[in-house]
């Protein structure tokens, strides 16, 4: 994506729609790798979230341009998802990458946003950016037990004798 110069609304949609795909695929393969069932429900919480973003921004799309047809970007505005899913990651690599995706797609829909003088899309933008605050701060609250934990108590804690992973 080219920093340098205004994308178009197309662009902006496709770009975004390209996001939340890829966090549905990370957060997938995070909710395989753990192993209780509080932690699962928050991936599906998330994974729920990011599915309903690009359902927001797919009806956007169409209502725009609906004459044509969704191209989505080869790259993502992280592209380190697809060199984490394309290897054998640690569960926290792929913490650290979710909460820098979440942390870029709420730059990013802030950013459009203060760009635009059209009310709606402003009123959607921030709302996407708020939203990518929040899983931002589900990751962070996960991944700062983890640290505090040695491996062997990492293991238990993943195993359901940990005390956290209580809820949102």
């Amino acid at each position: 994506m080219e920093k340098d110069r205004n994308l178009t609304t197309l662009e902006v949609l496709s770009i975004g729609i390209k996001s939340e795909i890829d966090a549905v695929r990370l957060y997938t393969r995070m909710k395989e790798m753990v192993g209780t069932d509080d932690l699962k429900e928050k991936m599906d919480f998330l994974i729920a979230q990011e599915e309903k973003h690009e359902s927001i921004l797919k009806e956007v799309y169409t209502k725009k341009f609906p004459e044509v047809e969704l191209a989505l970007p080869p790259g993502s505005i992280v592209p380190m998802i697809d060199e984490v899913l394309g290897r054998e990651s640690s569960l926290k690599e792929l913490f650290q990458v979710g909460m820098k995706a979440e942390k870029l797609a709420e730059k990013f829909y802030t950013d459009l946003a203060d760009k635009t003088s059209d009310s709606n899309a402003k009123s959607i933008l921030l709302y996407m950016a708020s939203m990518e605050q929040s899983h931002y701060a589900i990751l962070q609250a996960e991944f700062g037990q983890m640290e505090m934990l040695d491996t062997e108590d990492a293991s238990r804690f993943l195993d359901s004798e940990g005390l956290m992973f209580m809820g949102p």
